[in-house]
């Protein structure tokens, strides 16, 4: 539970806020406190975290029965797992023995290791054995205190609220929350002719102890106006005078918007700009010559190319820091071309440039946020997209506020 102190101050920082929505030409930026303060991040673990649809990885990670991948969410350890039946369903991975998490200690892996097929999940302490489905059906010497079959019938491994969403997995840890689907209604319109949900995930980057607030991360990811700067030479076939913003309503719980590719066969993440691999079947002509940037809130930003989908999985660990696990996804046409090891690789050697580059700028941009002189701000056009962002999360945490009046 937050403190009287906690709240508070939340309260406060929440108040100031207010002048980071509406309109971009009179909008500012969220005040400082809001991506330095450790006591406001507690407040929106309580806001937001513990109450939102937290986006975990894609079906097609774990595309087999008896595939199972290792996660981390706010420091919670899960399992996105397919089990026997073909079911994708999220596991939480502490042994309900005595609580130690299936992949770590002596079985702990790295996090950008692919998934791993098994019929069973063993904890590496005790030996506790459970099917993918949760269910406990082994442990080892217990027979003389309580017998296994007792065991069996009333331990079993938590399952996590889960909902598919053109196959991207979100959890949820609060059973009460709204259905995710209805929010992401925008989004779900612009992948009706994006078969996001059949494409292969090839390579994963995960990051950790990256020193920015979760908030800069969406904030960068969705104005354009940095791109001509930060990224010159390196982002040139998705010029920003080419962006559209797409209207944010009351309930929304994506923002999007799209920029225009400078050729109508160009590729953000090519070196040369043009793109070399098959691109997605069935899109619209509109789709096949722009690239929708979005973010589904809180966790989640893609960028949705023609020829390929980049998605980063945002998981803050305190209100300077974050972790990452960025996934790209190529349509099966892709992954057959046997250039598609080389190109791929590549273009990911190409986006790495970029990433590097967004790195600096936030871990600067996060440091300078502690100055006497941090302004609020007045944001260019290319920046509507974050009153929009603010907006989101402002009225969480006002609707938070009102749930500790209650």
């Amino acid at each position: 539970m937050l403190d009287a102190e906690c709240i508070s101050f939340a309260r406060k920082v929440v108040e100031k806020a207010a002048t980071a929505i509406g309109p971009v030409e009179k909008a500012e930026i969220l005040p400082a406190e809001a991506y330095i303060s450790e006591q406001f991040w507690e407040f929106e673990k309580h806001a937001i975290f513990s109450r939102e649809w937290l986006c975990v990885g894609h079906a097609n990670e774990v595309p087999s029965p008896g595939d199972h991948l290792p996660l981390t969410v706010l420091e919670e350890p899960v399992l996105l797992v397919r089990d026997d039946a073909g079911t994708v369903r999220v596991l939480s991975a502490i042994c309900q023995h005595r609580g130690h998490p299936i992949f770590a200690g002596l079985a702990q892996r790295a996090a950008d290791a692919p998934c791993l097929n098994a019929k069973t999940l063993v904890c590496p302490y005790h030996n506790w054995t459970y099917r993918l489905d949760g269910r406990l059906i082994g442990a080892p010497s217990m027979q003389e205190t309580t017998p296994v079959a007792e065991l069996r019938q009333n331990v079993r491994l938590a399952e996590i609220r889960s909902e598919i969403f053109h196959g991207l997995v979100f959890i949820n840890f609060d059973a009460a929350a709204e259905p995710l689907a209805p929010r992401l209604a925008k989004l779900g319109r612009e992948l009706a002719t994006y078969p996001l949900a059949d494409l292969v995930p090839t390579q994963i980057l995960a990051l950790t102890d990256l020193k920015w607030n979760w908030k800069l991360h969406h904030e960068n990811a969705l104005e354009p106006y940095h791109t001509d700067y930060v990224h010159k030479g390196f982002h040139t076939a998705v010029p920003s005078q080419l962006t559209r913003f797409y209207a944010f309503d009351p309930g929304d719980g994506q923002i999007l918007r799209t920029t225009g590719l400078l050729a109508e066969d160009g590729d953000l993440f090519e070196a040369k700009g043009a793109r070399r691999l098959p691109e997605i079947e069935g899109l619209t002509p509109e789709q096949r010559k722009r690239v929708l940037f979005v973010s589904i809130m809180p966790n989640v930003f893609a960028v949705v190319q023609p020829s390929s989908v980049t998605m980063t999985i945002v998981n803050p660990n305190s209100a300077g820091a974050i972790s990452s696990r960025r996934i790209n996804l190529y349509p099966k046409a892709a992954v057959s071309d046997p250039d598609f090891e080389r190109i791929s690789n590549e273009q990911f050697e190409h986006n790495k440039i970029l990433i590097m580059q967004d790195q600096v700028t936030l871990i600067a941009l996060q440091e300078a946020y502690r100055s006497r002189f941090t302004p609020r701000g007045k944001l260019a056009r290319l920046e509507t997209a974050i009153p929009q962002l603010n907006q989101w999360i402002v009225d969480r945490y006002r609707c938070a506020l009102d749930r500790l009046d209650g």
